[in-house]
């Protein structure tokens, strides 16, 4: 978070408690004091709003003349002592406008491989300076230091580096001016000294971990530095940068001064070796769980210059050995869930590529979702459509694609065009299958496929304005007919234009986006009926089921516009619109088609409310869906806050309320149902996240006007920070749910719903223990417990009736099938050592434990959390033990 804290306008911050100093003062050391701003002194920014950066803060950066810059953390050497001096902070907060409280003097300077930056950070009450010793990119309540490089000079770009007392670093990449891309990772060093005056950080940064248009013999770049002092919860600039702004980048400074800057064509090398073995608990009569042989791997990560503003990333053979698994789950929706990208080659560089299909930032739809890229097999080896009795058969499945390879192109051209391409292959899996005689078959599950996306935008009216384009392609190699369901070929493109103006507070975004899919008819008629649109529902007179179709087309579209800057008062209008063909599932995510929505958003923000409270933040939602035929399947609106008093707590909670609606996807292909009104409602408050120890709490209620469904939520979380070193986060999570029209099965032409009692409970904890800034431990373990009890079976038999009990008459389903009650235990967790032993080379030791148990039917137990967790924990479980070893190679 350290990272969002350098840049976010409404970040929680706190009060000054020192006197601004005489920010023209320097050390004795020397040092020439700049005009801190073009053609004037330093300029009052008290009130400043967004986009009124009319004084540009500049300094010179000089080139090394004396022998060059050693990085110990003491800018001793006679490059620095000459070096002109940036000055001059001002707070975003607490007190927006303000001087810092404290003096920061910033010099840069440069050679042909790198450029140093020197900051002393001053400070009037050095025993107070904290630096909490974390891994490297790991957040901490700390003082920082970060500068901004806006190499590229687009007003959207920047490179972040970041230090605290202790030596810890970050860095990240900025795109759209706003957006951080904080899993970027960068080559570069820096060092920290305290002493009685403050302390004092210096960076080293190679121009080749850099992006820039090489203009000749002399180049200005955009430049920022800022300044968090965290027992004042204070954060400065010195480019100042309003708290009601919605610009990070473009509120740069500027670095001038460079001369004849390399033309770098640099390449890096990162080879791997890993090895593994896999022990599994209780292998029984499964041949596939009997062995613990050890797997050994080897590839490599490629990074080429190709000119000093081109990149080429490749991986052969990547392993994500270390990362950490996703969450456990257990999914009753016909939809699929949505995990976040973990792995280092697909997050890099990701905010390029990002491509949303709603309007805003918090929907997870996307045209690009790199975990298709290595997914799971698609095919299930014990499909019953290939044997028709199972008993007694055993299977191993592969658990993802093997990625044989990817590469990736981005960069930025001299007119202002920003671009990436990425392509990747993965290769055809087979599982291995023992059916009852002995007999062993092996099973296509997932063919060869390789994916493509390219990405270019071009911006113009100094970066408020972009013109881009995206385009995806998935093609497979379809080996066997048992794989006919899925797509040969599917296609995505979009255009898109934003376009900010009146001081940036107003801002304007649309997205025209397609698609095209070709395959089997088998693969259409499954797109035609799966949870994006279900063509057979009976009622859908705009829909049918073509089963000769070998294409599908369709587009979308969304819109949205609104003051987003500024205070008290930010509004905007959104629509959306997707049309029943329309298919992004094969490269990105989408979990519906045939809708178009309309939203209403009035927002209030007050950064100075008075002496309780230190900021109010009021947000009012209305929306509309409907499809396209015409029938309303979503009317609702909500009213949520959050406020921040003065010691730093703060509160949050919202009511939502939705109106009885058409449900079309409730019956899963059925006719639509009338839902009943629902209201929801969650709350919650943090401590002060500074202190040793800090918690929280996060629930939420849900409940319908008629049926009595409702589900409660408990969720809270406590943060321990014993030591400088140490650290753990402890977060339980309790959900109790009554849901009285559960989907359960399709029985001929019924369909069948239950009243369902679920609880579902987990327990994450993570611990992290830091030797050096390079060396740490971390642990990660989550027990899962869901249980569930089904009752009040009924059919579904007038699914519009104006009363609710007349849409449903009783069924008897258990005389027809097998009881679906369930009690589902799951651990997971990772322990993971790593050590950065070189700059860029890691050594990583890897310990990962998993058990999962499920009873079903009438074995499955009510849920009892004692029980429950002993018969989990009592499990043997899955182990893999994996060592990994990486070296960084420059050219």
């Amino acid at each position: 978070m350290a990272a969002l804290l350098l840049f976010l306008l409404a970040a929680p911050l706190g009060t000054s408690i020192a006197a601004a100093p005489d920010s023209t003062t320097t050390k004795d050391a020397g040092g020439v004091i700049e005009g801190d701003r073009e053609g004037a002194g330093p300029a009052d920014t008290t009130g400043a709003g967004p986009g009124k950066q009319e004084e540009c803060p500049s300094l010179r950066a000089v080139r090394v003349a004396n022998g060059g810059i050693r990085i110990d953390g003491i800018l001793n050497e006679p490059d620095w002592e000459t070096a002109p001096i940036a000055s001059d902070f001002t707070q975003h907060e607490p007190d927006d406008g303000m001087p810092a409280t404290e003096k920061t003097l910033v010099r840069v300077v440069f050679d042909d491989e790198s450029i140093y930056v020197g900051v002393e950070a001053y400070d009037t009450q050095p025993n107070r300076i904290t630096g909490r010793l974390t891994r490297r990119d790991e957040d901490s309540p700390s003082d920082w230091i970060h500068i901004l490089f806006d190499s590229y000079n687009d007003k959207r770009t920047g490179f972040r580096f970041s230090v605290n007392p202790a030596g810890v670093k970050t860095d990240g990449m900025y795109s759209d001016d706003v957006n951080e891309d904080s899993n970027w990772d960068a080559v570069w060093n820096v060092a920290t000294s305290r002493d009685g005056d403050g302390w004092t950080a210096e960076f080293s940064i190679p121009f080749s971990q850099l992006r820039y248009t090489n203009n000749g013999s002399s180049s200005s770049w955009g430049f920022q530095v800022a300044r968090q002092i965290c027992r004042n919860n204070e954060l400065s600039f010195w480019s100042p940068t309003p708290r009601d702004c919605n610009q990070i980048v473009s509120r740069c400074g500027r670095l001038n001064g460079f001369t004849n800057l390399p033309k770098l064509r640099r390449l890096e090398i990162l080879p791997y070796a890993v090895g593994s073995v896999e022990t599994f608990s209780d292998p029984g009569d499964d041949p596939f769980r009997n062995t613990s042989d050890l797997d050994p791997r080897l590839g490599a990560d490629i990074k080429y210059g190709i000119t000093s503003n081109m990149t080429l990333d490749m991986t052969i053979n990547p392993d994500f050995g270390q990362v950490e698994q996703d969450p456990s789950e257990f999914n009753l929706t016909a939809y699929e869930t949505y995990f976040e990208e973990k792995r280092p080659f697909f997050i890099e560089g990701a905010n390029l590529f990002r491509y949303r299909l709603m309007f805003g930032d918090g929907n997870a739809e996307r045209l690009f979702y790199s975990r298709r890229i290595g997914r799971r097999p698609q095919f299930d080896p014990l499909d019953s459509s290939r044997w028709p009795d199972t008993d007694g058969f055993y299977e191993e499945t592969p658990d993802f694609s093997t990625i044989l390879g990817a590469a990736k192109v981005t960069g930025r051209t001299s007119n202002g065009w920003s671009f990436g391409v990425m392509n990747a292959l993965t290769d055809s899996e087979e599982a291995q299958v023992q059916t009852a005689d002995g007999t062993h078959h092996d099973v296509a599950v997932e063919p060869m496929t390789n994916y493509f996306v390219g990405r270019a935008m071009k911006d113009f009216n100094e970066g408020r304005s972009t013109f881009g384009g995206i385009v995806t392609s998935v093609t497979r190699d379809i080996p066997h007919e048992d794989l006919e369901f899925l797509n040969r070929q599917a296609f995505t493109g979009g255009v898109d234009f934003s376009h900010r103006w009146h001081n940036d507070e107003l801002q304007f975004d649309l997205k025209l986006m397609g698609s095209h899919v070709r395959g089997s008819e088998e693969a259409m008629l499954e797109l035609q009926t799966s949870s994006a649109r279900y063509f057979q529902r009976p009622d859908a007179h705009h829909l049918e089921v073509d089963s000769t179709l070998t294409s599908m087309s369709g587009f979308a579209a969304n819109l949205w516009t609104g003051k987003f800057a500024g205070e008290p008062w930010l509004f905007g209008l959104g629509f959306l619109t997707r049309s029943p063909g329309f298919e992004a599932n094969d490269m990105g995510y989408m979990r519906y088609s045939d809708g178009n929505l309309v939203a209403l958003w009035a927002g209030y923000r007050d950064f100075d409310p008075g002496k309780i409270l230190r900021t109010i933040s009021l947000n009012f939602n209305f929306w509309e869906g409907w499809n396209y035929g015409g029938e309303r399947y979503d009317l609702g609106g909500n009213v949520n806050g959050w406020v921040q008093f003065m010691n730093y707590w703060s509160i949050y909670g919202g009511i939502n309320r939705n109106r009885e609606r058409q449900d079309n996807s409730h019956l899963r292909g059925g006719p639509a149902i009338i839902m009943p009104s629902s209201n929801s409602s969650w709350y919650g408050f943090e401590t002060d996240y500074r202190k040793s120890i800090s918690l929280g709490y996060d629930g939420d209620y849900w409940w319908t006007d008629e049926g009595g469904s409702n589900s409660l939520r408990i969720a809270p979380w406590i943060t321990i920070r014993p030591a400088g070193r140490f650290d753990i986060r402890i977060s339980p999570s309790y959900r109790i749910t009554t849901e009285d029209l559960q989907y359960v099965d399709e029985v001929g032409d019924d369909y069948i719903l239950a009243h369902l009692d679920m609880k579902l409970f987990s327990l994450t904890t993570r611990f992290n223990f830091t030797i050096t800034p390079e060396m740490s431990l971390q642990f990660y373990g989550m027990p899962f417990i869901a249980a569930g009890q089904y009752s009040d079976y009924r059919t579904v038999s007038a699914p519009r009736a104006e009363n609710y009990d007349d849409r449903f008459t009783p069924y008897n389903y258990l005389a027809v099938a097998d009881n679906p009650n369930f009690n589902f235990r799951q651990f997971r967790s990772n322990l993971v050592f790593r050590w950065e032993y070189n700059p860029g080379s890691t050594i990583y030791f890897v310990w990962s434990r998993g058990a999962t148990v499920e009873d079903e039917g009438d074995d499955a137990r009510k849920f009892s959390l004692g029980r429950d967790l002993g018969n989990l924990f009592s499990e043997q479980g899955d182990n893999t033990f994996l060592i990994k070893i990486n070296k960084w190679f420059s050219l």
